[in-house]
Parts: C-alpha cells; structure tokens; sequence
C-alpha cells in the first residue's frame, strides 16, 4: 500500500532554508567553537541546505545573550566562511527566546529582538512546565505586532496529555515549529507521537532541526517519513522561505 511506504526526508531537501539550530560559536550550548561551526555548515551543504537563520538561545541567566552579543557571533562567522571561501550557502541570525521574566522585560523595555521577516519570533518554554507568564508575553509581541512561532511544540511534556491545549494555543495567533528528529524516536516515543499527529491534523507551519551538535545533522540524513506526510513536510520547507 502506498501509505505504507516510506521515504529519506533529506530527499526533499532542496535549496531549504534551516530556521532552528545553534551554529553560532561560544553563546549558548550549540557550537561551541568556529571550527564546530564550520563543520556544521558544510554539513547542512551537504543535506541540501542553502539557506540559514541561527537562532542561540536568549534564556535569563543561563544564556544572557542580546541582540549585540548574537551579532557579534554572527560576524565571527561570516568572517570565518568568507577567509576559508565557503561559498554557496547564505546564513542570517535571529533567536529563539525562553518566555521568562526577562524576556517580558525586554518587550517592556524595547529592546532590539532578532526576528525573522521583520515580525516573526521564535519562542520556547522549558519542557517541564508552561510559563507562567505565557499569555501575558503573547499578549505583549502581538501588541507590538510580532508573529510569535513556538519551537518546539511536541516536546512540551505538560501538553502530551492534553492535546486540547494545542488548539489553545494556535487560537492564540501563534504557529508551531517542528523539529525534524522528533519525526523519530530521539525524543522518546511519546514525542514521536505526539508529532505525528499535529504533522497529521496541519498544526505545524515551519520546520527546523534545532541542530545542537553534529551528531543532529548525521541522524537528519536518515530519517525516512510516511509517504503520505510528504506533502505535509514540503508545504513546511517552503514555508520556511518566506522567513529568510
């Protein structure tokens, strides 16, 4: 049966335009070093990316980073491809933001935030619970009208149980980015799952690889996905163009 079959998820990777992942060197718990990142990007050549947006963490202490901090790195990077003549892939910087206190403080304060597109925003929560002040956080970037995209969604172990949750949230004016392993069992079989289904029911907009170490990009290249979401998944990359 045709919806029994399966194909390598890498063969729709053409031209694609990564919107998730930690390549910038030194900032948060990705690369850790520009010769980390180098590897990385030439192995995103590889799996058929041209594009990318890094997005390092901005998470109250653990990752204090700012619109200048990320920049900086950025520019080490770009100076880095250019001096080895790295040619063929372009690359732009962004973040994904935890919802915390200081995030909140910074919408309040005004502070520059890295987006894609001029409005969209990648944000996360932790995995073990929802963050107390999401609605108030949500409610801000839409005053300021900021598109809000939460990284992310099927690895929030607080909402796999109570899938109506999801519903609430996308009511809320907010899209949903999937991370391509979780088309796997990396995260668990429960995230896998959970995945599946609101790859099956539309949820998802965007799609990422949340790429940490080079280990991630190894494992992108063999996944294999029902040919029945193969529509799903190539509606995603191109969606992800528009953020570029």
């Amino acid at each position: 049966m045709l919806f029994s079959k399966k194909i390598l998820l890498k063969s729709l990777i053409n031209k694609s335009v990564d919107m998730h992942n930690h390549i910038l060197p030194g900032i948060d718990d990705g690369a850790a070093n520009l010769e980390i990142t180098v590897d990385l990007v030439k192995q995103y050549q590889e799996l058929g990316y041209t594009k990318i947006i890094a997005t390092p963490h901005t998470m109250g202490d653990y990752y204090p980073n700012t619109a200048s901090s990320i920049l900086t790195a950025y520019k080490k990077l770009q100076k880095e491809l250019l001096d080895r003549n790295i040619t063929g892939i372009e690359i732009k910087a962004a973040s994904e933001y935890m919802i915390d206190l200081e995030f909140e403080e910074m919408i309040d304060r005004g502070d520059q935030l890295l987006t894609f597109n001029d409005n969209h925003i990648l944000i996360e929560m932790s995995y073990l619970r929802e963050s107390e002040n999401l609605n108030e956080v949500l409610y801000k970037l839409q005053l300021k009208n900021f598109m809000p995209i939460l990284a992310h969604p099927e690895r929030y172990s607080f909402y796999l149980s109570d899938f109506e949750k999801y519903y609430a949230i996308k009511n809320q004016g907010v899209k949903f980015q999937l991370n391509m392993l979780a088309l796997t069992d990396h995260y668990g079989s429960k995230i896998k799952k959970t995945a599946m289904r609101l790859l099956k029911e539309n949820m998802y907009d965007y799609i990422g690889i949340d790429t940490h170490r080079i280990d991630h990009l190894e494992k992108v290249a063999n996944i294999k996905i029902p040919q029945k979401f193969k529509r799903n998944i190539n509606n995603l990359l191109e969606n992800n163009k528009e953020l570029f």
